[in-house]
């Protein structure tokens, strides 16, 4: 038989049929050692259970050695006892995120794959009461561990610029039920059906060929954004040298508090500011009558010094090329950044083409919640956040898969990405090799010392 037949085998059989004929063959396998024959007989290898013959996709071979080196941190809080693998148990959260399900569904699809038997894979309800038993906490730092092996890999084929450009970020993960049923469950600006969500606040390299999201936190008061931002540069500087920080213009961010918190560690600082306040205004509408491409001018945000500040304004093309009719205000025309940078040593226009650098980020957290983010509507605070911090991990995952790919190829990655998200996720749901990963990890791997003790052991008090 050709070896497509045999692959298509074990989908054609019952249970008893196949452990009948692996029986056999395992016999006639014994019988044929140390005979002249033995040479037409080889054990089973995941390089050779391939449809084609010719191995499998690299995409499958890359994504296959990362998660032996990172799933082997997230740990499942399941004893001994449990017969699926931790490897099964996590492919149920990529095949969910794949396609779009929720666990239950996902679970049950899984079990139709010709390399899984009924009892191979768990279903969605004991995988989520297993997760559901770590606290916030210890997801974090889980994820944190895991992460840390893909900053390794990165690091050593030279991922990490001098000076790197960092993003902090808030984002939205919509929540419908009873918002009162945590308290991380925040207001927020309203979408479909939604008004609440929960929000995490991450930390990511820009400014590359491919995004890598360094820290992810959950986000329970936003008023403690300068906290927030405080703690994730300390983790961020132990695997690079930060040179700029970007951050939107949202309110947690557009505050004195927020803006010193960067500027005393010395960092550059670019956001995009609010336009509120008369004296804003007055500036953005005096640019447009005077009909002027940039300007800028001294400007102290609260009780920020206005000697080290400066407010500047750049005509948006692409908001004039949108616009289909008149413009409410004059200052419409106009995007306005906030930062420490003298505009004499760094113009406006290169300001503005820097900042769409962080733009990038926010087409990525999109990506992260279309195609890494588990569809869910559970309350629990564990399992939200050990869901998000999955997402998170694989977009991490994907990022070191291009980088790698790139390597092998001998290609740039500034041409584009060497596979896509949907290849990444399908070659993983699909990859027919189980990787045994022991259940938990021998120890906890003590790599951030006594800052990330302190950092999560005042968590709650934040």
């Amino acid at each position: 038989m050709s070896q497509p037949t045999l692959n298509r085998m074990p989908g054609r059989m019952d249970k008893e049929t196949r452990h009948y004929y692996a029986s056999e063959t395992e016999t006639l396998v014994r019988q044929l050692q140390d005979t002249k024959l033995e040479h037409w007989f080889r054990d089973p290898t995941p390089d050779t259970i391939v449809t084609d013959g010719e191995g499998f996709p690299p995409v499958q071979v890359i994504a296959r050695e990362l998660r032996s080196k990172t799933f082997k941190y997230i740990r499942l809080k399941r004893d001994s006892s449990t017969e699926v693998t931790k490897d099964a148990s996590l492919r149920v959260l990529i095949a969910a995120a794949n396609s779009g399900k929720f666990v239950n569904e996902a679970a049950n699809n899984l079990k139709y794959k010709p390399f899984y038997d009924d009892d191979d894979i768990p279903s969605g309800q004991n995988l989520t009461y297993h997760l559901r038993k770590s606290s916030r906490e210890s997801v974090m730092r889980m994820f944190r561990e895991a992460n840390e092996e893909l900053f390794g890999i990165a690091a050593r084929h030279d991922y990490f610029p001098e000076d790197a450009e960092v993003a902090i970020d808030i984002t939205d993960w919509p929540f419908y039920g009873d918002y009162e049923s945590d308290e991380y469950i925040r207001g927020t600006k309203p979408g479909r059906n939604y008004s609440w969500a929960w929000k995490f606040i991450t930390l990511a390299v820009v400014g590359t060929d491919t995004p890598l999201i360094l820290v992810v936190l959950p986000v329970r008061d936003k008023s403690k954004a300068p906290k927030y931002i405080r703690r994730m540069l300390r983790l961020s500087r132990q695997h690079l040298d930060i040179g700029r920080v970007y951050l939107d213009a949202g309110t947690e961010f557009y505050n004195s508090d927020t803006i010193s918190t960067i500027t005393e560690q010395g960092l550059e600082l670019v956001m995009q500011g609010r336009k509120s306040g008369k004296t804003i205004k007055h500036f953005l509408n005096g640019m447009a009558r005077a009909d002027l491409r940039s300007s800028y001018y001294p400007y102290g945000v609260g009780d920020l010094d206005e000697d080290s500040y400066y407010a500047v304004g750049l005509e948006s093309d692409k908001t004039v090329k949108l616009r289909h009719s008149e413009a409410d205000e004059p200052m419409d025309d106009y995007t306005y950044f906030y930062t420490n940078l003298h505009p004499e040593e760094v113009p406006p226009e290169e300001l503005g083409e820097a900042y769409r650098r962080r733009w990038g980020i926010e087409t990525d957290f999109r990506k992260i919640k279309h195609d890494f983010l588990t569809k869910s509507g559970s309350k629990n605070p564990a399992l939200r956040a050990f869901y998000f911090n999955f997402a998170a991990h694989l977009f991490n995952i994907w990022t070191v898969t291009n980088i790698l790919r790139a390597e092998e190829t001998d290609e740039d990655l500034s041409e584009g990405k060497q596979v896509t998200a949907g290849e990444l996720m399908q070659a993983t749901e699909d990859d027919p090799h189980d990787l045994r990963i022991p259940t938990e990890p021998p120890e906890t791997k003590q790599i951030f010392g006594d800052i990330a003790d302190a950092d999560w052991a005042s968590s709650d008090a934040d």
